[in-house]
């Protein structure tokens, strides 16, 4: 049998399997035209692979000789097999050998292994963030670089991808996404899966997206209404409770009945919980203490704010988009109700720098937290006065009546 043709598909089309009575499970041929050592296989059910044949020198003999598949036919044509072969051959003259840089290649993780079995059990779901950084890493990241090794992520890559993500998203967002496609690299160069971050270099886009929005006036009004008309108490309960502790969403939806004493009028938040990892108080108004006892009177778990499967309340977006479009009101997010609770604050006779410096301190933020110590945060007048104002504001604007505990949904 003829084992020398000419690699055009047109013959290698034509070629039969490997015969029957063939001495091995394949058949070879080559071609003059071809780079040294490109060979065509054929196995005994006609499947067409190409493998390329070489040797490689040690200094000393005559040199190992090795075998490397390039790929199948026809995914990897004629033309296509002479290149990778040519490039074999070029960097075997510079003593690389091809097999061993595939075998290296072969044992880097892609991206998406990396994240599921090193840096998402290591690293990530301890976070406090750990749900979002699932959830953005799936959406984002991984249908575009997921299945790439870190050797294939190139800074040029990573560029257009931000630059994409800002024309289709907030500038807050991108840079979200670069933060933590930038961290999982850094990871991975400390646990030796790659040499060097791809995102490095890379710029964050500027962030003008600051919200502005606050409930006030005839809106808070309604807004107020319509939470205490609302047939979903637990729900209603949590949206008027997060604007009277100007507490954020996920700190009021996880509150355990543990963390209040009604008779001090407190509420520790544990520092597990806390965005700053630090434990603090609350102290909490009337129009706080008001909602706590309906809630008292109508659940019996461990959560105030229940969900339907047991644990907390998961999701209240629909009943706060129920209540929006029943007042009549537009561009509106849960996470506004902590901006207006601090407009309320400084609008009611705290305002001025010192009244700033205690809207911050009731929102809690990192820059200016409170001791953890119950007596010295009681020493604080007037952190309480703050809240007491809150509570007052919200008191103003409300029908005066208390949410009915007769529903739980």
């Amino acid at each position: 049998m003829q084992r020398r043709i000419r690699f055009t598909r047109k013959v290698i089309d034509g070629l039969p399997p490997c015969p029957p009575d063939h001495g091995g499970r394949e058949i070879e041929y080559t071609s003059l035209e071809a780079p040294p050592g490109l060979r065509l296989v054929v196995n005994k059910r006609g499947a067409k692979s190409w493998l390329q044949r070489y040797t490689m020198p040690t200094g000393r003999g005559p040199g190992l000789k090795r075998a490397i598949k390039l790929g199948d036919y026809p995914s990897i044509d004629p033309a296509e097999a002479c290149r990778i072969a040519m490039e074999h051959r070029a960097n075997i003259g510079r003593g690389i050998d091809p097999l061993a840089v595939r075998q290296e290649f072969i044992a880097e993780p892609t991206l998406n292994e990396f994240f599921d079995e090193e840096y998402w059990p290591q690293q990530g779901r301890h976070l406090k963030s750990a749900a979002c950084l699932e959830t953005r890493w799936r959406l984002h990241i991984a249908p575009e670089f997921g299945n790439l090794r870190f050797s294939q992520l190139r800074p040029s890559d990573v560029m257009r991808f931000h630059n994409r993500n800002r024309e289709r998203r907030c500038a807050a967002t991108a840079n979200r996404i670069l933060a933590l496609l930038k961290r999982v690299c850094n990871v991975a160069i400390m646990l030796e899966r790659c040499d060097k971050n791809p995102c490095r270099g890379v710029r964050l886009h500027p962030e003008m997206n600051i919200r502005r929005r606050v409930l006030a006036g005839d809106e808070l009004r309604r807004f107020i209404h319509e939470c205490q008309q609302e047939k979903s108490r637990v729900t209603a309960d949590f949206l008027m409770f997060a604007l009277a502790t100007a507490a954020r969403r996920e700190e009021c939806l996880q509150a355990q009945w543990s963390e209040f004493s009604i008779d001090d009028r407190l509420w520790r938040i544990p520092a597990e919980r806390a965005k700053s990892a630090r434990s603090r108080l609350i102290p909490l108004n009337d129009f706080a203490l008001n909602i706590l006892k309906a809630r008292r009177e109508a659940t019996t778990g461990d959560y105030v704010f229940p969900g339907k499967r047991g644990g907390y309340l998961v999701n209240p977006m629909k009943v706060f988009e129920q209540i929006k479009a029943r007042a009549g009101i537009e561009d509106l997010h849960i996470h506004d109700l902590r901006r207006s609770a601090a407009s309320l604050i400084l609008n009611t006779g705290g305002g001025g720098t010192g009244g700033l410096v205690l809207a911050q301190n009731l929102l809690g933020h990192a820059s200016s937290i409170l001791t953890s110590t119950r007596y010295a945060f009681l020493a604080d007048q007037n952190l309480i006065d703050a809240s007491s104002r809150l509570g007052s504001a919200l008191a103003g604007v409300s029908d005066g009546t208390t949410p009915s505990p007769a529903h739980s949904g």
